[in-house]
């Protein structure tokens, strides 16, 4: 009992230190590595928010599944025969054995490895061994016992999954984070694919970390990416960089960095086929933005990011537009796995598809040079940030704390300028705590 009085009592004491010190503009550097807010995390936010489960052409054909985790759960992810996708909990339903091990396939049913309960793809529970000699008539109804469904919800392509029961639509929950969305994954009337699978490695990063850079921090790149701008790699300099505007949704925690570069082309780096696709799709309003953004780099809170960027495979060359999508799991206190994909836009030819992954891979696959860049940075800082030294430390957040948001952007959010801004952060810092009090 005193155990959990105490643990209750720090709690309070961190949150209360949180709340004080974000509403200054501060963030606690005792957020960051700690197995207390690691615990909290799971239970408050995880278990409530929507989460990035699959993009739904990984499961191309009946049959195909993927395993995943959400919240800490392995799922299975499946097309079943008639072509509609669920989620289901990787649990036989007879003594908890996993169902399902690999990674990936195509399976028109899943058999338990302890007793041999047996499931087809769409969780229904259609063989027991030796049910009619070991169960008396009536009392074994498969019907009651089939995988457990997860709730789950889809836009343009990305599958999510909740386990709160109560918790909003997806689309509410988006909030009109869809707006700027499209711009990855709407680049046509099909859409996007993933290229391949996902890369994904673990690493020494608290996932928080991750997420609030790829809610537009254009700031650390013309430091941490020094070499980018000097190779020709990039298209813009580190003068320019800063221009563009930071968006965010208040309260969802959903934020988006909009880089331009003055005198660039419009919609550099996409082949005209992909450019008169989303001419067709996209509205005048997301058109008349998205025209001149070089870097759309967002986070959909509170774990899963997205990039668009053009790069030079050959330095100085003209770029190609690559799209990386990733998932910053957290598996443990100052752990995380990293899931990244290379999505393309479906109707784009095979060569601008292969080029696309390309720069994809040489920037940010799991040995990609920028991506080496961030995670150096990323584990060192959650390293520092366990230091008893440090952790009564702050770090601040004070740009942009008394600018006002523009009133004239013809996309919804809270609209700032510059693109180096940390107000798309704050917002995310402040969700993160509105989860995390609320019991």
């Amino acid at each position: 009992m005193s155990s959990t009085l105490s643990q209750a009592t720090e709690i309070d004491r961190l949150l209360g230190r949180a709340r004080s010190e974000m509403s200054e503009g501060r963030v606690p550097v005792e957020i960051f590595n700690s197995d207390v807010v690691f615990a909290l995390e799971q239970e408050r936010l995880f278990q409530r928010a929507w989460l990035f489960l699959a993009h739904e052409s990984e499961l191309p054909d009946p049959g195909d599944y993927v395993l995943r985790s959400l919240a800490g759960n392995s799922v299975i992810v499946s097309r079943d025969e008639s072509g509609r996708i669920g989620c289901f909990l990787n649990m036989c339903r007879h003594r908890g054995n996993q169902v399902c091990k690999a990674s990936e396939g195509n399976a028109s049913h899943f058999r338990c490895s302890y007793h041999g309960w047996t499931y087809a793809n769409d969780g229904r529970l259609i063989g027991v061994p030796h049910i009619r000699r070991v169960y008396d008539p009536g009392q074994m109804q498969r019907s009651d016992w089939g995988l457990v469904p997860v709730r789950t919800e889809s836009y343009a392509g990305l599958l999510f999954g909740c386990l709160d029961p109560g918790a909003p639509s997806l689309e509410e929950y988006l909030g009109g984070f869809q707006f700027y969305l499209d711009l990855y994954l709407r680049p046509g009337p099909n859409g996007t694919e993933a290229y391949a699978p996902p890369d994904r490695w673990e690493a020494g990063t608290d996932w928080k970390i991750c997420a609030e850079n790829f809610a537009g921090d254009g700031y650390h790149t013309p430091v941490a990416h020094q070499f980018g701008f000097e190779l020709g790699y990039y298209a813009s300099s580190a003068t320019t960089h800063a221009d563009g505007y930071a968006v965010h949704i208040p309260h969802k925690g959903h934020g988006i960095g909009l880089g331009q570069t003055p005198g660039m082309s419009p919609f550099f780096g996409y082949p005209p086929e992909v450019v008169a696709g989303m001419e067709d799709v996209l509205s005048e309003a997301q058109l008349s933005i998205f025209r001149e953004v070089r870097t759309a780099v967002g986070t959909v809170f509170p774990n899963l990011s997205l990039l668009i960027q053009p790069f030079s495979t050959v330095p100085g060359e003209p770029g190609v537009r690559f799209c990386t999508m990733r998932l910053w799991q957290p598996v443990g206190v100052g752990r995380m796995q990293m899931l990244s994909w290379c999505l393309v836009p479906a109707d784009a030819s095979k060569e601008y598809k292969d080029a696309a992954y390309r720069a994809y891979t040489l920037a940010f696959g799991q040995a990609g040079m920028f991506e080496q860049d961030d995670f150096d940075n990323w584990s060192r800082v959650t390293r520092m940030a366990s230091s008893p030294l440090c952790r009564d430390l702050s770090f601040p957040y004070f740009m942009g704390l008394t600018r006002a948001p523009l009133d004239d952007f013809p996309g919804p959010g809270v609209v700032m300028q510059p693109y180096m801004t940390e107000t798309n952060f704050r917002n995310l810092w402040q969700t993160w705590l509105e989860y995390l009090e609320r019991p």
